[in-house]
């Protein structure tokens, strides 16, 4: 099984993490069958090793990191 983790900075705004979680469920929505997460540097939850437990957790055996790190 094969997974894609959303890799961003994270921040203390709870609404920062809006534009991954719209592009984690877009690669979601065309790729059925692959688990799609997204993990946080820093400050925001899950951190990169959770979200990588929690796929191996469920099955995944291969995954790719994107990383999506945007700034104003």
């Amino acid at each position: 099984m094969r997974g894609v983790i959303v890799f961003a900075h994270g921040s203390r705004d709870a609404l920062w993490r809006a534009p991954m979680d719209a592009v984690a469920a877009r690669i979601a929505a065309r790729a059925p069958g692959v688990v799609v997460r997204c993990a946080f540097l820093e400050l925001t939850q899950p951190d990169l090793p959770s979200a990588a437990s929690d796929m191996v957790a469920q099955g995944v055996t291969q995954a790719a990191i994107l990383p999506m790190f945007l700034g104003v």
